[in-house]
């Protein structure tokens, strides 16, 4: 998984946490999982019973990528762990070196019991050097994954078995797309500030700019003192392109690693070069240029890290963010201001703000168990708890009687102890926070938390489910409902028909090789630095120089080469996104 699409999946969680708190004052199963009547009994701290418990607990190692925490799993989501599945979680020391350490117990021929990878390649490596346990042989002990993800099962036999066609790890979050009441992109601007302009008409993107302008002469500083501006950017979420330029806010994405330097139209599944005259990233570099020459972006951008931005949103100093959750902090501070404050989108009539799309083959974070595990069961029996309906339930809300309960017609509600838990950060009972059963392994559960449970009719999250979205919006939410008619911006943006969605197929591309890679990587450091640039350019002659620099250079290095490449790996992406949508 790229760095921006590791960054749109663990924030989706997060994003559904602050949309669904911000407005406040089960485990389940099915198939072949554990009956309602079992599952009904968990309480606020689960506790095992003779009839359910396993008869003894196991200690499994976990290898997790995606993961910067290491050490025990402890607190309410180790006791569902020991109660449910009889084991007990060390997580081995990942972090920023999760590559390299992977690459040393590869060589030392021996992985842990548990690994969670972050790409396909390297369970493609694992297999390989016959490290993993071959799944299909144990079929029969991952009814829940058989079941329940089958077409991923069958795609990473097809694509991630050295070409054995066997089985050797799962991809996660199999399912349906994540999408509550808020998109994860958008134009997010101070609707306070626009309500008292007027309302102004956005016709396409730019004209953004001189609206903000506007709305910065209303409140030319934050209620410290401190300058405001349009837009505070940051360096380190940049991979091999100025990740802020790239994003699909008209339906043309020109952020994919895996699809170097080329722009997709998702509208249309066509593709161009980013770095072409006309292309989305160009405008997009244009467009913030253009704003600094308006004093609309903190000069600060050049230096500082995503935390530094993100506080300096909270502090009111921002005036429009592409992401609900970035202004999160600031709506959760002054929502019931009076007079309102806050962060509402307002979106300009070319956009097609992108909607993520379904994943019946998962995403990449692929579990797998390694061939020397002396706890096969144990290691079994967890990865098949990953795609029960009962442990997603259970990783996503916690025990039934704690974040949610029943009504009288037997759906899933957010309980007045779960609204306090959810909107003050405070801790399950039983110890730690609820997000803990995610940031452990740093994984979504095997399904898509979006996937409809069978027992309940509705999808696993809470963040979704009907009776938290219809829950007391607070005055922002209030004010901007009865402007606009639309009670959450995806139904907006549905029925005015204006989302752009990704195709399956970008979930498919093929993985280049070493030597590419390394190409692409020696052209990213051009394009970065020449970007970053671009946008503080003196003057429109400065501009367009390094742009033409910055593109004669890319392609003095062999941009062509890694555009052919690209151009055949999405048609290849595209044909196998028809094999696996069926």
């Amino acid at each position: 998984m790229n760095n921006r699409k590791y960054r749109q999946t663990a924030t989706a969680l997060a994003l559904l946490v602050a949309v669904a708190a911000s407005g406040c004052t089960k485990s389940s199963s099915s198939g072949t999982d554990a009956s309602p009547s079992a599952s009904a009994g968990a309480s606020k701290s689960p506790s095992a019973s003779a009839s359910s418990a396993p008869a003894k607990t196991v200690n499994l190692q976990v290898f997790s990528m995606p993961t910067n925490f290491s050490g025990a799993v402890t607190g309410w989501w180790a006791d569902v762990l020991k109660e449910k599945v009889g084991v007990k979680l060390e997580i081995l020391p990942s972090g920023d070196q999760g590559e390299q350490k992977l690459q040393a117990l590869m060589a030392g021929g021996e992985l842990p019991d548990i690994v969670v990878f972050k790409t396909q390649q390297q369970v493609e490596d694992a297999v390989k050097a016959n490290l993993l346990v071959n799944l299909d042989e144990y079929i029969a002990k991952l009814p829940n994954a058989a079941k329940n993800a089958s077409t991923a099962l069958q795609y990473y036999r097809d694509t991630a078995s050295n070409g054995t066609g066997k089985l050797y790890a799962i991809p996660n979050n199999v399912g349906p797309a994540l999408i509550g009441a808020e998109l994860n992109y958008g134009p997010y601007l101070r609707w306070d500030l626009y309500k008292q302009l007027g309302m102004p008409e956005v016709n396409k993107v730019e004209d953004y700019l001189p609206l903000l302008k506007k709305m910065q002469d209303l409140e030319p500083k934050n209620k410290d003192g401190q300058k405001t501006y349009g837009f505070t950017l940051w360096k380190d979420w940049d991979s091999i392109a100025m990740l802020l330029s790239g994003m699909p806010l008209t339906g043309i994405d020109s952020g994919d690693p895996s699809l170097p330097f080329l722009q997709v139209n998702y509208l249309n599944n066509e593709t161009k070069s980013i770095l072409a005259p006309d292309s989305e990233y160009i405008r997009m570099l244009k467009f913030y240029y253009t704003a600094n020459q308006m004093g609309l972006v903190d000069p600060d951008s050049l230096t500082q890290r995503y935390e530094s931005a993100l506080e300096k949103a909270n502090q009111g100093r921002v005036l429009l963010s592409w992401w609900p959750w970035f202004s999160g902090g600031y709506n959760t501070a002054h929502v019931n201001d009076d007079p309102v404050k806050g962060f509402r989108p307002v979106f300009s009539k070319d956009m097609r703000p992108f909607k993520p799309g379904d994943a019946p083959f998962g995403e990449t974070w692929a579990i797998g168990i390694g061939k020397s595990t002396k706890n096969l069961d144990a290691a079994l029996a967890y990865v098949d708890f990953n795609y029960s309906f009962e442990g997603n339930q259970l990783l996503i809300n916690g025990p039934k009687g704690v974040i949610w309960d029943l009504d009288s017609n037997g759906q899933q509600y957010v309980t007045d102890q779960g609204w306090d838990i959810l909107t003050n950060n405070k801790d399950m009972p039983g110890g730690g926070k609820l997000v803990d059963a995610y940031s452990a392994v740093r994984s979504s559960g095997g399904l898509s938390a979006a996937t409809i449970d069978p027992t309940y009719k509705q999808p696993i999250h809470y963040g979704i489910w009907p009776s938290t979205l219809q829950h007391n919006p607070n005055k922002l939410d209030q004010d901007w409902q009865k402007t606009t008619g639309y009670k959450t911006t995806v139904a907006m943006l549905e029925d005015k028909k204006l989302t752009s969605s990704n195709s399956l197929a970008s979930k498919l591309i093929p993985t280049m090789s070493d030597d590419m890679t390394t190409l692409k990587n020696k052209i990213g450091d051009v394009v970065k630095t020449d970007s970053w640039l671009a946008v503080f350019a003196k003057n429109d002659a400065e501009f367009q120089k390094i742009v033409d620099d910055m593109r004669k250079k890319a392609e003095g290095l062999g941009l062509q080469k890694l555009l052919d490449l690209g151009n055949a790996n999405w048609k290849t992406a595209l044909e196998n996104a028809k094999k696996y949508n069926k």
